[in-house]
Formats: C-alpha cells, sequence, structure tokens
C-alpha cells in the first residue's frame, strides 16, 4: 500500500527504471569502497539491466576486476568506458593504473597523458604520471609532477613527496630528500620513515637507518615495505652494524 502511494506521488516524467538505476549505481559503489566486491559487481550488473545509459557501472566492474588482478577482463571494461564516454578522465587514468602494474609503463604514460588532457588540476593524475615516468626511468619528468603533486594540499600530497624524495635519493640529492622527508617522518608517515631508512643506508649510517626502519615497522608492522625492512633490520643485526 506505501509502495503505491510513493509510486503515485512520483511525477511521471520520471523514469522508475532510471531512479532504481541510479539505486544501484550508487549501492554499487559503496559495496566497492568497503571491499565487498561480489555485492558491488552484482549491484553494477543490476544496473546495466535497468539502463545502458549507466555507464559508471562499467567503470566500476573494471575497477572489481582490477581489485582481482583479472587484467584482461578490467581491460575490456576500460576500453568499454573509453569507447562510451571519451571525454571523461576516468577511463584513461584507470587503464593507466592497470597498465603500470601489468608493466606496461609506455602505455600507462600515454593514457596518464589523456586523463591529464581532461583533468588537468586533479592531483591524482599528476601523481599517476609521476609514477609512470619513474618507471621509465625519466627522472626529469618525474620530478615534475611529483614536485607539482607536494605542492597540492591533499590525500596524495605525502605520497607525491615520498616519490619525489626517492627521485633526488636516485640522482645523488639525498641531502635534499633527507631535508624533505624529516617532516613526513615526525608527522608519523610510514612510507616516509622508509625512503629515509633508505637515504641512510646509501650513507652507511646504520645507527639511524635502523631506527627509522623501527619506526616505519612501528607505524606500518603489515605494511608494503614490512618483509624488506624486517630482512635489512636482520642484516644489520647481524652484522654488528645496528643493536637496537
Amino acid at each position: 500500500m506505501h509502495i503505491f502511494i510513493i509510486l503515485c506521488l512520483i511525477p511521471n516524467s520520471i523514469d522508475i527504471d532510471d531512479l532504481s538505476a541510479q539505486l544501484h549505481l550508487d549501492t554499487g559503489m559503496a559495496f566497492m569502497q568497503q571491499g565487498l566486491l561480489e555485492q558491488a559487481e552484482e549491484e553494477f550488473q543490476r544496473t546495466l539491466e535497468l539502463s545502458e545509459d549507466y555507464h559508471t557501472a562499467v567503470l566500476g566492474l573494471g575497477m572489481i576486476h582490477a581489485m582481482r588482478s583479472s587484467w584482461n577482463r578490467a581491460s575490456d571494461f576500460f576500453w568499454q568506458y573509453i569507447e562510451a564516454c571519451p571525454d571523461d578522465y576516468r577511463g584513461y587514468y584507470e587503464l593507466s593504473k592497470l597498465f603500470l602494474i601489468t608493466g606496461i609503463p609506455d602505455s600507462a604514460a600515454i593514457m596518464s597523458d589523456n586523463a591529464f588532457i581532461l583533468a588537468p588540476t586533479n592531483p591524482d593524475i599528476w601523481l599517476q604520471s609521476g609514477k609512470t615516468w619513474l618507471e621509465l626511468g625519466d627522472m626529469d619528468s618525474a620530478e615534475m609532477w611529483f614536485s607539482k603533486g607536494t605542492q597540492h594540499q591533499g590525500s596524495t600530497t605525502l605520497e607525491s613527496l615520498v616519490l619525489l624524495a626517492s627521485v633526488y635519493r636516485r640522482t645523488s640529492r639525498s641531502a635534499e630528500a633527507r631535508e624533505i622527508l624529516i617532516p613526513a617522518v615526525n608527522a608519523g608517515y610510514a612510507p616516509a620513515c622508509w625512503e629515509l631508512a633508505r637515504v641512510y643506508l646509501e650513507w652507511k649510517d646504520y645507527l639511524r637507518a635502523g631506527d627509522a626502519i623501527n619506526r616505519y615497522l612501528l607505524l606500518s608492522p603489515c605494511g608494503y615495505y614490512a618483509d624488506s625492512a624486517l630482512l635489512v633490520l636482520e642484516e644489520l643485526g647481524e652484522s654488528g652494524e645496528y643493536i637496537p
């Protein structure tokens, strides 16, 4: 009875399938952000069953398959999205990330360039562009993109800063790397601790390197570099270069 009353109150100009499709799309996005990939996939598929015009559901399916490392399926969905929405940067951006992860950095750079043309003020794209050029070994281009990212106060700022420090370290500017890393380390940003440790290791300053590694492990015991950090710490201990 209540549903009937609600439907009667909805203007005739509103498409019920469109409303339902949008609801499923929004629900799918929420599920995906929570890591509930199976539920998200069902919602995106339901969206497209109701209306093929909701192309963001196609992008969402690509992102889900990328999270599952189903690279070919993800690529198919991203290309499908680009074909449907060539003026939206998101398809190019997601494809750039996929190419970089799968070891095709030259194609990743092309896709990130396309994304930048469409959304030149998006710091996520600056960061992605820097990563692609870093992988390609073009330190000047990588430095330019990461520097741009550090000037923007947002969610990508600290990651851009650490990667900029890695460029400094790789180009014989370790003192500059340390200088920009210290504030991030003091702020408790774990990846900055690991990069600082690498600076100290290059200087053969094993005491401070060990301290930086311990701080990284304290902040991020299951982090991306945790296994490498433990290995280095063990080697320093066995050599007698570092005693915590």
